[in-house]
């Protein structure tokens, strides 16, 4: 394997490897690399969704909600990103990631590691960016960070009862079927200790935290406010222009993202996620 770094914030790409193919030692290598890196971007792959899910296996449990719209067919762990229409009919959830968040923070064990697989990609937009939560952390003003030691984010899952995140418009006509799911909120620490460096991060995001735990609303909301700003400084982040072929892995621990969005017709973005549950955040 080759690792090349992507930025100086996050990221490597990784070349000189078939994820079809992979050995144990190939795996360990790739898994000192993700912690080093955050992000590992795997060029020129040719994955069946299978294959992509006994790579992500390697990692931990895979995550599946049997409810979830557009999964892969009888695939139900492998979900369908696309801006396909067929027939009439999406093939896929369009605006995955509309707004910067870490995945699956609304659960108890929420998304340790995200695999993304482009088929397609469009030739103007449909990139994604990523923000190092280590290093917002480390660089948070002094006076700031001791305000959120010992704070926990109140996690949602439903868009409805977040005004920073709006519903999207595929979903707005069955906003109930898709966010009326009984999900509890999810309360985690602003500061997160990852489960393996042992680093801290900042681990809020404006998808899914609305509140904090024990602070009235108007002052919770204005330190988020303060939070969120801070945590995508364009020196904490990395943004990527896919090509075909890519399998990009993230470490939701440690990392927040987003969907750009703004693909030019008639341009296909077409891609398969897995995922990977992780720990209790403490």
């Amino acid at each position: 394997m080759i690792i090349t770094p992507l930025s100086e914030a996050l990221g490597a790409e990784v070349r000189g490897i078939d994820l079809r193919r992979f050995g144990d030692d190939d795996l360990e290598e790739i898994k000192a690399a993700f912690l080093k890196f955050q992000m590992l971007c795997f060029r020129d792959q040719e994955l069946s969704p299978r294959e992509q899910l006994e790579f992500s296996a390697g990692f931990g449990e895979i995550e599946s909600r049997p409810d979830r719209p557009f999964t892969f067919p009888g695939i139900p762990e492998v979900s369908i990103l696309s801006n396909r229409v067929h027939k009439g009919q999406p093939v896929g959830v369009i605006n995955a990631g509309d707004f910067w968040h870490s995945d699956l923070s609304f659960g108890v064990k929420p998304c340790r590691a995200t695999f993304l697989y482009a088929l397609e990609v469009a030739k103007d937009g449909g990139d994604t960016e990523w923000s190092n939560m280590y290093a917002a952390l480390d660089r948070l003003p002094l006076s700031l960070r001791s305000r959120i030691e010992g704070l926990h984010g109140i996690h949602v899952f439903d868009r409805r009862r977040n005004p920073r995140a709006e519903v999207d418009r595929q979903f707005k006509k069955n906003a109930e079927n898709v966010y009326g799911v009984s999900i509890a909120d999810a309360v985690h620490p602003i500061v997160r200790t990852h489960p393996e460096t042992g680093r801290k991060a900042l681990y809020i995001s404006p998808r899914f935290v609305v509140g904090i735990e024990g602070l009235p609303d108007d002052e919770g909301q204005k330190l988020l406010d303060e939070l969120f700003e801070f945590q995508i400084k364009p020196e904490f982040r990395y943004r990527h222009k896919w090509r075909g072929g890519d399998l990009v892995m993230w470490d939701n621990p440690c990392l927040i993202h987003i969907g750009r969005g703004k693909i030019k017709p008639p341009g296909i973005r077409h891609m398969h996620r897995t995922m990977v549950l992780g720990e209790k955040p403490y």
